[in-house]
């Protein structure tokens, strides 16, 4: 049997060695980064055309129609910021791919930027484009997308005017025609 330490346990020991336990020393270092580190690189993981391309690609997926857009939503403003504070240096190449694979089908398809087509020939490029790479098991592709509908259906919009949001649903019945219920409720 070991002797009893005469070291005692405080609090902001306890808790460095909490974050320890749980992975943080990397998280840790990355919030201690100098001036220049990784973290300061990261700040802008698009440039302001990505960006512009962006927002026009995700209301593109995520029309206004009797609710709002993924604009509205702020969804191009969400996917930045998840760039930003969570994604790798992959995960961002794979992001600008992404808008860079749709810009350069519009060239191909029209002859033009995906900014100078109107409403109809983005829909056609992005619909194409969405079959095919959904149809190929695209990784970029479908992160990209996930990140687009995440955005949404976690904003204030998404969950309360494009779902139905009720805090007690009501009882259970297990088949209810559609015409009955309307939209899908959040949870």
């Amino acid at each position: 049997m070991s002797e009893p330490s005469n070291h005692k346990l405080n609090r902001r020991a306890m808790l460095l060695g909490a974050v320890v336990l749980v992975g943080g020393a990397a998280a840790l270092s990355r919030l201690v980064g100098k001036p220049g580190s990784a973290r300061g690189d990261a700040a802008r993981p698009l440039d302001a055309e990505q960006f512009a391309l962006l927002e026009l690609i995700s209301e593109v997926i995520i029309p206004t129609t009797d609710t709002p857009g993924a604009i509205v939503a702020g969804v191009p403003a969400f996917i930045r910021q998840i760039l930003v504070e969570w994604g790798s240096e992959h995960s961002r190449a794979e992001v600008a791919g992404v808008l860079e694979a749709i810009e350069k089908r519009t060239w191909t398809r029209f002859g033009a930027a995906f900014f100078e087509c109107t409403p109809d020939r983005r829909l056609e490029v992005v619909s194409a484009f969405d079959s095919e790479r959904l149809a190929a098991n695209d990784p970029a592709y479908r992160k990209f997308k996930h990140l687009v509908l995440l955005g949404y259906y976690q904003s204030e919009i998404g969950a309360t005017q494009e779902l139905r949001f009720e805090l007690v649903p009501g009882a259970w019945r297990s088949c209810v025609p559609l015409s009955e219920i309307g939209r899908a409720s959040a949870v």
